[in-house]
């Protein structure tokens, strides 16, 4: 599908899809907020039982003044040149060199790492490919005892140098592919609404967790992730009707001091016609390393 037909059928359907300004998202319970032990969520049934629903009002911020910096999330236009996102072998290469490139624009990093891909479509079978139903930043905000520099170095098998110091920042890219979204779009919590107080360590031990080197006690199965307690500042934000030429970005984590730490993020059912397609899209996990 082209941009233009992508912008046409955005068109089409924009009198019939509503803005759905309320949905219910999946929270963590309140009750582990003070907790020496954190949650563990790997599948269905242990989402559901570390979590719950409320029902949220998600703004629409087209034309809002958004930095990566401030709300921690931004929307650019990426019009890729890749056409078949099945083919790994074509996104790996073209797709992360084009991914690097547009983050290191944004961003001004020194370095720039692609830390891998998920595609996610309407088949619900696989955990870690379905559309992620919980409000959760995949890495911990707390970082407490965290070696960073030796987390980066030992994923990527890259020496920063040691005359440098290193801050580091993770990002997510979001991409539709195929056609624009209609279904379970992504949300965000705006960062500047965000208490760090509520966010509460978790492990996920689903298909494909990477553990992360330089933490010590980290299950072999199992990489540490944060979510929220529910608190009503706390600000949700999406993009309707994302085109396949448009990409967020937004951010998971960053240890540089004064601005946006983290964006917490999940899908959401919006109101749309019966006959709506289900979203398909990309997503690529960015580490940027930031000479101090």
């Amino acid at each position: 599908m082209t941009p233009n037909q992508d912008r046409a059928d955005a068109a089409g359907w924009s009198e019939t899809v509503s803005r759905a300004v309320k949905a219910e998202v999946r929270y963590l319970n309140p009750e582990w907020k003070g907790r020496r032990d954190v949650p563990r969520i790997g599948d269905g049934a242990s989402r559901r039982a570390a979590t719950h629903k409320r029902t949220v009002r998600i703004h629409e911020v087209r034309g809002e003044a958004l930095g990566l910096d401030t709300a921690g999330f931004v929307l650019v236009e990426h019009a890729t040149e890749v056409r078949d996102f099945r083919d790994r072998e074509c996104v790996v290469g073209a797709y992360y060199e084009e991914i690097s490139r547009a983050v290191r624009r944004l961003t001004r990093a020194d370095r720039v790492f692609v830390d891998g891909h998920t595609i996610r479509t309407e088949d619900t079978r696989g955990f870690n490919a379905a559309y992620a139903r919980y409000v959760h930043c995949d890495y911990s905000l707390s970082g407490g005892g965290t070696d960073r520099r030796a987390q980066v170095e030992g994923r990527y098998g890259q020496s920063l140098g040691s005359d440098t110091r290193w801050e580091f920042a993770w990002f997510n890219t979001w991409q539709p592919i195929e056609r624009a979204v209609y279904r379970n779009p992504l949300a965000v919590i705006d960062a500047r609404t965000l208490d760090l107080g509520d966010m509460v360590d978790y492990w996920y031990t689903g298909p494909r967790s990477k553990p992360l080197p330089g933490r010590p006690g980290v299950p072999a199965n199992a990489s540490l992730g944060s979510m929220p307690v529910f608190n009503p500042g706390q600000r949700f934000c999406y993009f309707r009707e994302m085109r396949t030429d448009e990409m967020m970005v937004f951010k998971q984590l960053d240890t540089r001091p004064g601005g946006a730490r983290g964006c917490p993020h999940t899908s959401f059912e919006i109101d749309a016609p019966p006959d709506a397609p289900g979203r398909r899209s990309i997503e690529v996990r960015v580490v940027c390393a930031f000479a101090a």
